[in-house]
């Protein structure tokens, strides 16, 4: 083949290239993916746990959140949580107090719930608490 055959044809496949991104683009800018926010005291089956967050309430140690929590024995409560407020993404704490999950408490073997109570930092707005597990996410907000 001639040069000027080859420079024509990688042009006309970098146009090809150029319109596929462009309708891609489109079609992602036009798409509405909206995130269903649970009320508060609503069960969700998230991967194999069922999780229901009960009460979100302001205290002078931050936010506690009331979750119920029941499926896989052995598997740590505080991990997979997450607030989210004032723009910003927060994780538990960890810390021991009573009546509080930290980091030791697990779900029990005889798949009994568990009733707990998460410690977050006080922000000034939540938007939700959010728990994912096997790749899912469910939301709960006030």
């Amino acid at each position: 083949m001639k040069t000027r055959t080859l420079l024509l044809l990688s042009v006309g496949c970098g146009l090809l290239i150029l319109l596929a991104g462009g309708f891609k683009l489109f079609q992602v800018a036009t798409d509405r993916t909206e995130a269903e926010v649970l009320v508060l005291g609503t069960s969700a089956t998230i991967g194999d746990m069922t999780v229901t967050v009960s009460s979100i309430e302001v205290t002078p140690d931050g936010l506690a959140v009331s979750v119920k929590m029941f499926g896989v024995a052995g598997e740590p409560v505080i991990e997979d949580w997450r607030l989210l407020g004032d723009g910003q993404v927060l994780e538990p704490s960890k810390t021991v107090a009573a009546g509080v999950c930290d980091a030791a408490s697990v779900i029990p073997p005889d798949n009994a719930p568990v009733f707990c109570i998460l410690r977050f930092p006080l922000v000034k707005t939540v938007q939700a608490v959010a728990y994912t597990r096997a790749g899912e996410q469910r939301q709960w907000g006030p």
